[in-house]
């Protein structure tokens, strides 16, 4: 009987270690207007034990999606993702090429923001949503959900949501 046990136990540790951390952002895509507030969804599960540290970061479109949104898309970034059905030209670019921050980071319960948001009602709710209070003309682009976690190092760490303001 105890062997059966160990087994069991065993066996629940693996199937826990091998799942390691699953990050998930329901919404792909949000639509939102201007001045209003908006919630962007993360979900996360782990098998570790000790908190884990949240941020999101922010990434600018590679070209103004403004005119896309409105039917005014370019001829050439057309015609570029139609030869690759995989690329978008407003999403997939190097960092070095678009502008990076971090949001907000949230350890516990305390929750920081960075530097460019700092006077804004933003903060992380729940787990790991992050709720902006008043949407600006500059918050259109990529979202990023990064979960760490110290001893949870497998898996899937991050999943980003496309946020569009509009006016």
């Amino acid at each position: 009987m105890d062997r059966v046990v160990v087994r069991w136990i065993a066996l629940f540790w693996l199937t826990a270690m091998a799942e390691g951390l699953q990050v998930t952002v329901p919404d792909k895509k949000k639509v939102a207007m201007l001045f209003q507030p908006t919630v962007l969804r993360c979900h996360f599960s782990t098998s570790s034990h000790q908190p884990a540290v949240v941020q999101w970061k922010f990434k600018s479109y590679c070209q103004d999606r403004m005119g896309e949104s409105l039917g005014m898309s370019s001829l050439r970034a057309q015609s570029l993702s139609k030869r690759n059905l995989e690329w978008d030209p407003y999403l997939d670019c190097l960092d070095s090429r678009r502008t990076v921050r971090v949001v907000a980071s949230k350890q516990g319960s305390t929750v920081t923001l960075g530097d460019f948001y700092r006077g804004r009602e933003i903060t992380i709710v729940h787990d790991a949503d992050l709720q902006i209070g008043k949407l600006m003309w500059g918050d259109s682009g990529l979202y990023y959900c990064i979960i760490t976690t110290p001893d949870d190092l497998e898996g899937k760490n991050e999943d980003f949501v496309e946020l569009l303001v509009l006016e």
